[in-house]
Parts: C-alpha cells; structure tokens; sequence
C-alpha cells in the first residue's frame, strides 16, 4: 500500500489544508491510503468529520512526534 499525495488526502477529507508536521502528515497520508484500501472511498468522505477530529486530536495531544 502506497501512501496518497497529501493533496488527495485533502480532498477526500474535504480539507484545504490540515495541521501538523511533515512526519505526521507523511502517517497521515499512508494511513488514509490504508482506510481507503480497506473501506472504499465514499466511507472516508462519509465519515470526514470525524476523521478530522481525530486528527486534530492526535496534532494536539502530540501523541505523534
């Protein structure tokens, strides 16, 4: 599984722009790959609001260095 660009992780979140480090959106990236691979997706547009939330989430808890 390849990671996405993060332009495209942006757009199937409905993002223009989303927080964190260039490590972080590089996880980021492969993960959203991983949950379009495994849902499809229309599941990662249906659920944008709380992808991004737990996102922010991660960002601001700095659980990922």
């Amino acid at each position: 599984m390849a990671a996405l660009s993060l332009e495209d992780v942006c757009r199937l979140l409905g993002a223009s722009e989303l927080p964190g480090s260039k490590k972080q959106l590089k996880a980021l990236c492969i993960r959203i790959g991983e949950l379009r691979e495994l849902n499809g997706a229309d599941w990662i547009r249906e659920n944008q609001a709380m992808l991004l939330e737990q996102w922010r989430c991660v960002v601001e808890l700095k659980t990922m260095d």
